[in-house]
């Protein structure tokens, strides 16, 4: 299916749109194109908003764009039930279009926002007696490529940040995913898929690195990003406030030519990445204007590089050695506060076991192993 067929199709729909920044081809921002060929009725605004303008657990409720007729649904709020699509917007709508760049882990809140909305359809469909709507997914590649990492998220921890069974880092398109959920959940929606090159042509331009979010500046970020993601759940600056975030991470009370600390992280797939120690100030967020002992991971081999490892290796190992200082955050975390963030991030007790020091590296290894070898028959897809 081309775009002609594409807006040939679905000429007479009524169309709503999940969508931002990241999805900007050939001059145009693709809501743009969309809004001259198709009846838009309205975008649905994920976490950070249609500019990727907002920071992380920021509602987006006080935001305003003008497009014309076209209206505007914050899908990222000040209460949780702020995450769903409103009923009365589907009634009103045939056809809702996913074109948003994901980066490749469970914990990207977008792919889950699609989820969100692919539910509601799903039960609306169910009840609905004059029409049901459809899918239609701007397929694109993982920029985290193909890899994969960790184990299904437990049911008890489901959250924004997370759906159940979904790996740690999944290696699907946004198409993939989605034709997951509706198997797995058994949803029964219509989706078609079309991959972005064909949609809008200049193929090439399609792999142009725009942030999809404030704090994914490059596309290396997605190689560290399904482990790093983690420190959102300690008190280390995941880098936030500087220039390369999440391959910047650190605290205050981490000494920077800790030769014994170095030594020990270096422990772990030393040939896949280099470390580099320095002194960091964030400009916001935590440990905002305070000097951060700290080190930026610098890949040398991205595809061998096992993110998730290296970071509860990290974590860990900076119990250990900073047992005083080093702390997992409590409080309220994406909209849920009877767990916390490290335990919704972490999404599986034997992962917990192992930060709390009840098992050892090579168990959680093979663990991972073995579940990562199931993802992997699940979608016959293979590392690399």
């Amino acid at each position: 299916m081309n775009y002609r067929k594409v807006f040939k199709k679905f000429k007479e729909s009524r169309v709503g749109m999940l969508t931002n920044q990241s999805a900007f081809s050939n001059g145009k921002y693709h809501f743009e194109i969309i809004k001259e060929n198709l009846d838009l009725k309205v975008i649905f605004i994920p976490e950070h908003g249609l500019f990727a303008e907002l920071q992380d657990q920021v509602s987006g409720s006080n935001l305003k764009y003008d497009f014309g007729n076209v209206k505007m649904e914050n899908l990222y709020g000040d209460e949780e039930n702020s995450l769903f699509v409103k009923e009365e917007t589907l009634k009103e709508l045939d056809l809702v279009i996913f074109d948003i760049r994901d980066v490749g882990a469970r914990y990207y809140t977008f792919l889950t926002s699609c989820y969100y909305i692919l539910s509601s359809i799903a039960k609306y469909n169910s009840t609905a007696t004059s029409h049901s709507i459809e899918i239609l997914v701007i397929d694109s590649p993982n920029p985290a490529g193909k890899n994969i990492e960790g184990s299904p998220l437990q049911k008890k921890y489901s959250s924004f940040v997370g759906v159940e069974t979904v790996l740690h880092r999944h290696g699907l398109s946004i198409a993939e995913m989605m034709q997951y959920y509706n198997d797995e959940f058994k949803l029964n929606v219509k989706i078609h898929t079309i991959p972005i090159g064909n949609f809008y042509g200049k193929k090439d331009e399609t792999f142009l690195w725009i942030p999809p979010s404030p704090n994914i500046p490059a596309a290396t970020t997605c190689y560290v990003y399904s482990g790093q993601c983690l420190l959102e759940g300690t008190n280390l600056s995941e880098g936030r406030g500087t220039t390369r975030p999440f391959e910047t991470f650190g605290a205050p009370y981490i000494l920077m030519q800790d030769e014994k600390l170095i030594r020990r992280l270096k422990e772990f797939q030393s040939d896949t990445f280099i470390l580099r120690p320095l002194i960091f100030m964030p400009t916001f967020h935590k440990h905002s204007g305070k000097l951060c002992g700290g080190f930026q991971i610098l890949l040398t081999k991205k595809n061998k590089f096992h993110s998730l490892l290296f970071t509860l290796h990290l974590l860990r190992t900076l119990r250990e050695f900073y047992p005083n200082e080093f702390q997992f955050l409590k409080g309220v975390y994406e909209f849920r506060s009877d767990k916390s963030a490290i335990e919704l991030l972490a999404g599986d007790d034997k992962i917990l076991d192992f930060l709390n020091g009840d098992s050892n590296y090579l168990e959680l290894k093979e663990y991972f192993t073995e579940e990562e070898l199931s993802w992997r028959k699940k979608f016959g897809k293979h590392d690399k």
